[in-house]
């Protein structure tokens, strides 16, 4: 029996959610019969989630125009087309990936002030490529959740720009699966809201001299729920 890692703890969490698919469940399921810490944090987690996951309730109205500014614009042509439904469910797992990143931070030691949630949903205009981004300005920590991101042979190199319009490398990060990451504290003083997160496809080392070479794939701007 191995450790438990960062992923284990949050496929335990995708599983109670209900964010896996058939043959997902499945594993997860032999697995929680036989890997006992494992079992643990899915019953932890149940525990965690147990008030989110009663009957549904509608969420504050004032709640809903913030979330949809971190939303491209719709066009007349993507008004009831399979594109508005897309930017609809990267909405909802924008959400998700808040109270994600909430959970996660309330298993490490309590800061000194209470964390200001943000959030980015990042997108292309042909809704190719689109991630979402939620941080904690108390600990500098950030839940990276790809929905569809393809960068081919090369690597998502994700940058922050702020109020001056300089790039700045957050670093490469991984375009297959929630990750968590720590953002240096030389670069925490940007992230403020209104700051844009983008990604550009890099070399596995990053961006040479620190400047993008590839187009942008994705981007959005930081919001504070």
């Amino acid at each position: 029996m191995t450790a438990m890692t960062d992923e284990d703890y949050t496929l335990a969490g995708e599983y109670v959610l209900g964010l896996l698919d058939a043959g997902q469940e499945a594993v997860v399921a032999a697995r929680i019969s036989t890997d006992a810490d494992f079992a643990a944090e899915v019953e932890a987690w149940r525990l965690r989630l147990n008030p989110l996951l009663g009957p549904e309730q509608a969420a504050p109205a004032h709640i809903w125009p913030k979330i949809e500014k971190t939303l491209p614009a719709a066009t007349l042509q993507d008004v009831g087309s399979a594109k508005l439904t897309f930017w609809r469910t990267l909405t909802a797992m924008s959400v998700t990936a808040a109270i994600f990143l909430g959970i996660l931070l309330l298993q490490q030691p309590a800061p000194v002030a209470n964390p200001t949630p943000m959030i980015a949903a990042l997108g292309s205009e042909d809704g190719r490529s689109a991630i979402t981004a939620t941080y904690d300005s108390a600990q500098g920590t950030m839940l990276l959740t790809p929905v569809a991101l393809d960068t081919g042979e090369l690597y998502p190199e994700l940058w922050i720009i702020p109020a001056d319009g300089k790039a700045r490398s957050l670093g490469v990060i991984n375009g297959d699966r929630p990750t968590k990451m720590d953002v240096s504290p030389d670069m925490r003083q940007y992230m403020n809201e209104g700051a844009l997160l983008a990604i550009t496809p890099e070399p596995a080392e990053g961006a040479p001299g620190g400047v993008a070479t590839g187009p942008v794939l994705a981007s959005g701007k930081i919001r504070i729920l």
